[in-house]
């Protein structure tokens, strides 16, 4: 019975992808032309309208059933700014899902979508950092933002990890928390079945509704690891802290011992982001 909601799946796939970039092109072309005219600041509202069509567009994604989705400790996120947020990358929705549960959110993003012709302007107006930036320059960006109360969504990673595969971090995060003191502020994100993973074939779809989940787990306090002396072992004792959780997380859900263990009431009734 698969192969007849085959086609379904693939065409929701399909469209669910292409809607990432029309409505990026939409935004870009009919609505940030009316927000340069109205005076404030134009990142904080482009931010914000970003935030809002992330949350319309997972929501679609649930209604028409391709997809589940669960968020835990979500209060975690929305308790208050000036915090990093760091995640690991399973799929390409890790970020829509972090910038929808989180208002005021910055985020560091690949230089290719700061030239894309319809991303790009969203991307230049929002007022995101680009990560091929001067590590001086990068650095001063990431600690305005966190001043200004905005929190900071980092993927240590710095590409999705392939299914089976532990994760291993560049250091650029654990730099930028040791020299701004900034919490740091743990999400584990799962999805199963695989879904949207790097390499996976256009053609692909699951054998049954993916379910992502978000488990928002402990804020640790980046000034704890400047105990270790100099300010690049501590950034060394981070990255290696940081792998090794997410890879005991990654190998108890492996196990059968992980996230179905979690207590159900702290999830989210329903799955939706309301």
């Amino acid at each position: 019975m698969r192969w007849l909601k085959y086609p379904w799946l693939l065409f929701g796939k399909l469209v669910a992808l292409a809607l990432i970039f029309i409505g990026g092109a939409a935004l870009a072309l009919l609505v940030l032309p009316t927000l340069i005219i109205i005076p404030g600041d134009q990142g904080e509202r482009t931010q914000f309208l970003m935030h809002k069509f992330f949350r319309i567009y997972l929501k679609a994604l649930q209604l028409f059933g391709l997809i589940r989705l669960e968020i835990i400790n979500a209060g975690k996120l929305s308790g208050g700014g000036g915090k990093m947020v760091v995640a690991n990358h399973p799929s390409l929705l890790d970020v829509v899902i972090l910038m929808a549960l989180i208002p005021r959110v910055q985020c560091i993003v690949k230089h290719e979508f700061w030239q894309h012709r319809f991303l790009g302007i969203l991307m230049r107006q929002a007022g995101y950092i680009r990560n091929d930036l001067d590590p001086e320059v990068l650095v001063a960006s990431c600690k305005t933002a966190l001043d200004d109360g905005r929190c900071l969504i980092i993927f240590p990673e710095g590409t999705r990890t392939p299914p089976g595969t532990l994760p291993r971090f560049h250091r650029g995060f654990a730099n930028v928390a040791t020299l701004t003191g900034t919490p740091i502020q743990l999400v584990y994100i799962t999805c199963d079945p695989p879904y949207l993973f790097k390499g996976e074939p256009w053609w692909h779809v699951p054998p049954k509704k993916p379910l992502f989940r978000a488990i928002v787990g402990e804020c640790l306090d980046a000034n704890s690891y400047l105990l270790y002396g100099q300010r690049g072992i501590a950034a060394r004792k981070l990255v290696k802290s940081l792998e090794l959780y997410y890879a005991k997380k990654i190998q108890n859900e492996q196990s059968g011992t992980g996230t179905e263990n979690i207590d159900r009431r702290s999830a989210e009734a329903g799955g939706y982001i309301s």
